[in-house]
Parts: structure tokens; sequence; C-alpha cells
């Protein structure tokens, strides 16, 4: 089986994932719950089969696509672990989807090229943690998603279909709470980790990704501010993660550039 094999495969067994999950909605019958979670098992050990194919190259380096699809994992990953502590499977619904949806073409997005002639250990870890940082803000922009749609259905007092699916408000502020909290510290010693690297670098030269980099961890910094002095919540905090994590993306997308991982 070929190395993009793997992702494709691993990218079709998420979407039948999340068609589980989204039948959930439906009817909320356990053992969907259950194929859903399995499913994402399953697609995770394809994936970091994946994974370790293209970091075990001799000369590794992480084209778009292949970021795209180490944010991916990670992402899934973290899912999977907040699904089976809370017990929450309809948060499937929402972060299955997006997903496979941007995992299916991810093999397609452009091939390993000569990348940066930065190398080391050093350099992994910033990596790492900025893949980690965007998989937080991914699941906490989904769950900022579940957030809003639960207010506006509490707003206009229409206690539906969805009103009875998905958690409560208050269990959403929460989770939203810790994920930004999380990915705020880990996009922390992100930017300090990329100091190291672009300590030569003149401020006028930096690349869009590392300005738009600063930009995130500065809103989310005045977010965190603003939701313990402040007291600020619900909505509002919904709203900026969301916006936050789309510049995250916009930067992900107009500015990649391919670095080697290797020693």
């Amino acid at each position: 089986m070929t190395t993009d094999s793997l992702l494709t495969i691993a990218s079709h067994v998420y979407a039948v994932a999340a068609i589980a999950y989204l039948a959930m909605l439906f009817r909320p019958l356990a053992a969907w719950a259950w194929v859903g979670r399995g499913l994402v098992a399953g697609g995770l050990v394809l994936h970091g089969l994946y994974l370790l194919r293209i970091l075990s190259q001799d000369a590794p380096v992480l084209s778009r696509g292949e970021g795209l699809a180490a944010a991916g994992f990670v992402t899934l990953l973290l899912f999977l672990g907040l699904e089976l502590f809370y017990r929450r499977p309809v948060l499937g619904a929402f972060v299955t989807p997006l997903a496979a949806g941007v995992l299916l073409p991810a093999a397609a997005i452009g091939q390993p090229v000569e990348g940066s002639s930065l190398h080391g250990p050093l350099l992994s870890i910033h990596i790492g943690l900025a893949v980690l940082g965007l998989a937080a803000f991914a699941v906490a922009a989904a769950v900022a998603g579940m957030y809003l749609l639960m207010e506006r259905e509490a707003r206009r007092k229409r206690f539906g279909l969805i009103f009875e699916r998905l958690p409560s408000l208050q269990f959403l502020d929460d989770l939203h709470r810790r994920l930004g909290l999380v990915g705020f510290v880990v996009l922390s010693l992100t930017l300090l980790s990329g100091a190291y690297f672009a300590r030569a670098t003149p401020l006028e030269s930096w690349s869009f990704k590392a300005i738009a980099t600063v930009l995130v961890w500065l809103v989310f910094g005045v977010l965190l501010q603003a939701r313990l002095l402040g007291g600020w919540k619900g909505r509002r905090l919904a709203v900026v993660t969301m916006a936050g994590f789309g510049i995250l993306l916009v930067s992900f997308f107009g500015s990649y550039v391919p670095v080697a991982v290797g020693p």
C-alpha cells in the first residue's frame, strides 16, 4: 500500500465516521457512538502509519498537504480523547465532517519539495507545537460553533431537535474555555521556539504567517484576559475564537513554506 493510499483510506474512514456521528443527531443510539469511535480509531491507525512513513524518509519534508494531514491527525486524536472522557459523542457530528472534508484532498495539495535549510530537534518541536496549537483551536472553533447554534436556538426559544441533542451551554462554554487556554499556551510556546529561528531576521522581513500567528496570539491573549478579568463569556468569546482560527487557517494556506523535519 502506498503512502498516499493510507491517507486516502483514512480520510474515507473518517467520512463514514462522520455519517455515524451525524446519525446521532436524528437518532441518539449508543451503537452509532461506538461505530463512530471505532471508525475514528481505525482511521487514526492508518493516518499514523502515513505520518510515520513521511517522517521516516531520508530527508523528510512537510509539504502543505502533509502539514495539513499532521494537523488533522492531532485534531482527531484530541477529539477522540475528549469524546471518550466526557462521553459526548455529539461532538463528532461537528468535528469529523470538518476533518474529513479537509483531509480528503490533503494528499493532492502539493508534494514534498526542497525545504528549508533549517534542521534539528528544536525545529521538530516547533513544528509539533504549531500542529498541536492548530488542532486545539480547531476543536475549540467547532465547540464555539456548537455554542453559537445552541445559543441561537435558546434565544429564539426553539427547543427542538438541535436543542435536545447538543450539550448544555454551560458545558460548551467550559470546554471552549479549556481548549482556548491550551491553545494559547501551546501557541505561546510555538512563538518562543519560532523566535529562536527568527532571531536574525529583521522585523520588516517577517512572513505573513509569522505576523498572523503573532496577531492570533494577541487576540487570544486579550480574550483570555477579558474572560478572567472582564467576565466575558458565551457568544462574544465564541465569535472571536472562530475568527482567530480563521486567521490561522488563512496564514497556513496563504504562506506555507515546506520545512525539513529531520535531524
